[in-house]
Parts: C-alpha cells; structure tokens; sequence
C-alpha cells in the first residue's frame, strides 16, 4: 500500500499547523491533535478496506483482433465489502499488443463490468499478461496496487476486415459491396453470351441476331457479359522494405487490406482468387479457387503473411510463382523499393512474368514523401526536407516508368485510394478482356 495524493497533501498542512502552538498560542495544541488524530482513523479505516478489498477479477478477451483497429476486453470485477472504492485499470500486454487508455471507475458492493481498449498496430499473436488495478480507499487516504495474471490463450491479430469494409462502403456504396461489381451487366462489353433482349433505340446494330430475330417475328439483340473463372493471384512481397510504418500499420498490412478487397469484388465477379508470398523465397503458395468460401481461405491466410528482415529476391519469388502459372493469370504485385539501382532485378523480372501474364504492380505513396511536396515551405529546414522528398518521388517515378514500358500496369497512391485504383482497373481489365 502506499499513501494518496492526498494524504500527502493533508499531512504537509499538518505539519505547517503544528507550528501554530509554537509561533501563535499553545493553547492550539488540541487542534493539532484532533488534526493528526483524523488522519490516524481514516487512514487506518482506509488500510482496514484495502487490505480486505482485493476484487475478484475475471477477464474475457476476444478469440482474434483486427490489425490497426482498437478492440475491447471486458473486465468483471467482484468485490466483497459493503463500501465502494475507486479503482484504475491498466492492462500489460506484449507486442504486438498495445495497452490503451487507463480505464478510471468505482468499485461498488457486488460485481462491477468495465471496458478495456488494447490496440494491435501489427498482425501476429498478442498476449494480455496481466492487469494492474489500482484501489483507492473509501476516504481517498490510501492507495493498494494489484498485479492480476491472466494466463488464457494468445490473441490472433488478423488483417482487418472491417477497414476492407469501410473502404468498399466509403467508395463504392453499400449496394455494390453486398453484390459485387456488376460486370455481367454491362450491354455490349465481353465476349460471353448471356441472353436475348428485343431491340430498342440506342442498341448497337452490329449486336442484332438476324435468325433470333425472325423466328420471334421482331428484332433481338445479343445481350454479352464479361468472362467468367478468369484467374487473379495475389503476389505479396514479405521482405524487410515491407515492414516500413506507413501511417498506423505497415506497408505489408495495407497491401493485405488492398488485396482482400480486390479479391471480394473479383470473387464475387466469378473468377478465381490465389496467393503467393515471398522474400528471399518463396514461402507460400494458395492456388485460385473460386466461390465466396474462397474468401475466409484468402483471409487466415493473409493473416499468416508477415515482413521478415531479409532482403527480397525477386529473381527466385516471382520465377517460382512463374513455375507454378499454366495458363494467362493476372498478377498483382505487391512491392516496393529504395531506388531505381535497387529495382533493376525486380523491373527486369516483372518483364519476363508480363510475357505470359497479364501483371498490375502495386506501389504505396508514403506520406512522409508526398506531404512536403504538397505544403508551402516556410523555413530552409522545409525547403531542404521538400528538395529531398522531391528527389525521391523522380527516382521512384523512374522505376515506375520503366515497368511501364515493359507493359506493366501500375497503380499508386495512398493506402486507401490505392486499393480503390485496384479495383477500378481490374474493372477495366475485365470490360477490355485483356485477359483473353
């Protein structure tokens, strides 16, 4: 146990009353008494609680933690005395966990439920290792700190299905989230047969079924759809570059979250969805598959994807993945790099895939790059920091180009909007059947 605030407080006004008697009267004297005297009984009647007043503590976690969104745990408290006290909660986790805010509250007579918020700011598996309960006596004289073990299972943190959410809903709507994009629909695009629809201004000629036509006695228009069972996989680079923060997760998590909202609108368009991972190796290996089941595989095994401290080697990544491909796939590579002298290996081997494949690379803008270009300097310290940024940006453009030229298709910017971009151009490789 160990003394309040405020009874350190009330003890220095003590000590200055009794200098009263010596300085003013002695007849004084019973006020300091009746002073110490108080503090006496209450901190004793404070030490009698405390000593008596440890809670009963039950904690219950959740089964797995989304990465990047703050989560609660639910604390019942039982307490067995007739008085109330106050109490703070602080929990001690391990990485990747993070404890949130102190959680301040009163204890009273009987069980008490409180919230606790943990963070995950990076996927992997989190322990909640104890909780620490500071009580306070019913008069606020004495304190009593409680270490709490919680010995359950390690918490999963997974990638964050509802951040994939909020980006489908924020940019494309509600109804398109629940039923995919609609690219059966589309009149005149694909080379697919879908049906018959009588003729109406507006319709392209060239579409009109001539033999349709007379057997119905009226005209009929052949209705197309985009391709089906076309084949995506998800190629995510694991290595040390990966790893960099950018914002409140890692590069590596935003492309996961990119990914899987890639792979809901194109499953539920009928194509099959895979996975590839790799750094200095390949490491994982899921084959497409189709049907919205596909879906959970993709995400537990998203969750296992996790940047190491290698050095990627595109060379033997992405030659692997090129072994496993039998037929045209488009590929999405998820990458990065320092510097066009550092990418040479990567543009080189993106160019042999791009021969077989239909490739999208996938390029994160960081902020800490893109931000000082875009405010005014108002210092030579400013100045300098938007000269440097600025080099970078024309060295990564630079890589970018070239992987252009080599008939990549490159989509960049923020996390968010990047993956909204994804989306947008996997539409228009869908409409313009590039896939063939």
């Amino acid at each position: 146990m160990t003394p309040s605030p405020r009874l350190l407080q009330l003890m220095t006004w003590g000590m200055a009353l009794a200098i009263l008697p010596v300085a003013v009267n002695e007849a004084l004297w019973p006020i300091v008494v009746f002073f110490w005297g108080g503090l006496f009984v209450f901190g004793g009647l404070d030490f009698l609680a405390l000593a008596r007043g440890a809670p009963h503590v039950e904690l219950d976690p959740p089964p797995q933690a989304s990465v990047g969104e703050p989560f609660p745990v639910k604390v019942l408290l039982h307490l067995d005395l007739k008085t109330r006290l106050g109490c703070r909660l602080l929990p001690e986790t391990s990485p990747p966990l993070l404890p949130g805010k102190e959680v301040e509250s009163v204890l009273y007579p009987g069980a008490t439920e409180l919230m606790l918020e943990l963070e995950a700011p990076q996927r992997g598996e989190g322990f909640l290792e104890a909780l620490w309960i500071k009580l306070l006596g019913p008069f606020g004289m004495l304190h009593r700190n409680i270490r709490h073990v919680h010995e359950g299972e390690p918490i999963p943190i997974v990638p964050s299905l509802p951040r994939v959410r909020r980006i489908a809903l924020q940019h494309f709507g509600a109804w398109q989230y629940r039923g995919g994009i609609r690219l059966e629909q589309l009149p005149g695009d694909g080379s697919e047969f879908d049906a018959l629809e009588a003729y109406v201004p507006g319709h392209d000629l060239r579409s009109i079924d001539w033999k349709a036509s007379a057997r119905h006695q009226a005209l009929r228009v052949r209705r197309y759809r985009v391709e089906r069972n076309q084949r995506l996989v998800l190629c995510l680079d694991t290595g040390r570059l990966m790893a960099d923060p950018l914002g409140d997760m890692q590069r590596l998590d935003h492309a996961i979250h990119a990914s899987l909202l890639l792979s809901y609108f194109a499953l539920k368009a009928g194509d099959l969805v895979g996975m590839y991972g790799y750094d200095s190796e390949a490491h994982s290996w899921f084959p497409p598959a189709t049907g919205m089941r596909n879906f959970k595989r993709l995400h537990h095994a998203s969750a296992g994807l996790h940047p190491s401290f290698t050095e990627t080697n595109h060379v033997l990544g992405l030659y692997g993945l090129l072994r496993k491909l039998n037929r045209r796939t488009l590929v999405i590579v998820f990458s990065d790099f320092t510097d066009a002298t550092t990418a040479e290996l990567m543009v080189e081997t993106l160019g042999q895939l791009v021969r077989k494949h239909l490739v999208i690379f996938v390029a994160l803008d960081d902020p800490l790059i893109e931000t000082p270009l875009l405010q005014q300097p108002q210092s030579v310290e400013q100045v300098a920091e938007a000269l440097v940024a600025n080099d970078l940006r024309v060295e990564r453009h630079k890589v970018l180009k070239q992987l252009q030229r080599k008939g990549v298709h490159i989509v960049h910017g923020p996390p968010d909007g990047a993956a909204v971009k994804l989306v947008a151009r996997y539409t228009e490789i869908k409409r313009r059947e590039l896939l063939g």
